[in-house]
């Protein structure tokens, strides 16, 4: 479409609006004939509102598990979204820990790029990456092999995480934010998960790893200006961070502060008492509380203009 009607966005405002980044609103359009937007003469896309409509749509079909090819078909038909169909993405988990199982890499990072192209972030993390990760962790450590592939996919993820967030953070310009992991795990996975999504929707990132002293956070936010400090962890804390170096962290700084992973579970009174809000143990759950509680005007990569 050339034609072109007034209060229509780009598609860094329209990936902002909706939450599905640029990248997967081009595969929409390119592979699937889905949401075929306006353009000016540039060739520069732009987004009407029943467009943004269209692409909520969208994602409510893809939310109840409906494979993203099959989408045209029912958003032609209209029919009335139903019971969730659970297939699609328990067939994706079952891929993924059989590659995991193998330690194929390669496979892992084939089906990671492709479910990556066609589906928002925020979906992939919690039908695919949360159930896995969960799966992993009810398994008994004793067994023979669990640990090692529990290590692998923590290794895995931090490494194919990394390339993508370092281009993502060279162009975002959104508000900053630090997480930092107080688990005895580094890479601690959930940490990874909650930073992939929030520099997909334009967050600038410090991510600290290890299980450094919390009270020393302080030094970030007098040197440089933060929207929030995010705590993650899955495992229990030691005693002198929860009495001593919480506290100390809280009273010292008035950046915002929030704890995301077991963390919450294992110790809700304490970091309560020391100021810090709770958000949840699950990434998806983390990103979408503590976007809406910052309530930032995301910004979108820059680089997206086409």
């Amino acid at each position: 479409m050339n034609t072109t009607e007034p209060n229509m966005l780009p598609i860094r405002d329209a990936a902002r609006a909706t939450g599905v980044n640029p990248v997967t609103l081009r595969a929409w359009e390119r592979r699937y004939g889905l949401v075929k937007p306006h353009r000016t003469a540039k060739g520069h896309r732009l987004y009407s509102a029943d467009q943004l409509q269209q692409i909520q749509q969208i994602l409510t079909w893809l939310e109840r598990g409906v494979a993203i090819s099959q989408v045209a078909t029912l958003l032609h038909e209209q029919p009335e979204p139903s019971a969730p169909e659970p297939l699609l993405w328990q067939h994706q988990i079952e891929r993924f820990l059989f590659s995991l199982a193998r330690f194929d890499s390669r496979q892992l990072v084939s089906q990671y790029r492709e479910l990556m192209s066609l589906y928002p972030s925020q979906l992939v993390c919690a039908q695919l990456f949360e159930p896995v990760l969960a799966e992993l962790e009810q398994r008994s450590t004793s067994q023979y092999g669990n640990q090692l592939e529990k290590q692998f996919l923590q290794s895995w993820l931090h490494s194919c995480l990394a390339s993508r967030l370092a281009s993502e953070q060279e162009q975002n310009q959104g508000p900053q934010l630090v997480l930092a992991n107080l688990s005895i795990n580094s890479p601690e996975p959930r940490q990874s998960l909650l930073s992939l999504l929030l520099s997909s929707a334009g967050y600038s990132l410090v991510l600290l790893e290890g299980n450094l002293p919390a009270s020393e956070l302080t030094l970030l936010h007098e040197r440089r200006p933060l929207a929030a400090i995010v705590l993650v962890g899955s495992h229990r804390m030691e005693s002198i961070q929860l009495e001593r170096e919480l506290p100390k962290l809280s009273t010292q700084t008035d950046c915002q502060l929030f704890a995301a992973g077991p963390i919450i579970q294992m110790h809700s009174s304490e970091l309560s008492s020391s100021g810090i809000k709770l958000l949840s143990s699950s990434p998806a759950q983390s990103f979408e509380q503590l976007h809406k509680r910052l309530n930032s005007p995301h910004l979108v990569s820059q680089g997206a203009q086409l």
